[in-house]
């Protein structure tokens, strides 16, 4: 946040002017920092649904990488066999307990 300049004698309307005028000076030239949101709105919404399409894929390519190496090293450890067991007994007591309704 920015320091509000120290007010100058109330006496003297030339000396509040000119702080005023530095404030807004200074205040104009931070908010010129910021990027433009002005433009054509076309332009705005072609490029609004190109970052969101290589928003997309990056996830998505992303989350199969991650996703092949958690099972490349689950094989490597070769702890996978043994979750298929415990999925295969999981699943027949399910359709135990179902076809017992």
């Amino acid at each position: 946040m920015m320091d509000a300049p120290t007010p100058p004698d109330a006496a003297d309307p030339e000396a509040q002017l000119a702080a005023v005028v530095a404030a807004l000076t200074q205040e104009v030239a931070r908010l010129q920092k910021w990027p433009p949101i002005y433009g054509d709105l076309r332009r705005l919404l072609w490029r609004s649904l190109l970052q969101g399409i290589a928003n997309g894929l990056g996830q998505a390519i992303g989350a199969t990488v991650v996703v092949a190496a958690l099972v490349w090293l689950l094989d490597r450890l070769e702890i996978v066999p043994v979750l298929g067991v415990w999925i295969a007994r999981l699943l027949e007591a399910i359709q135990r307990a179902q076809g017992g309704l």
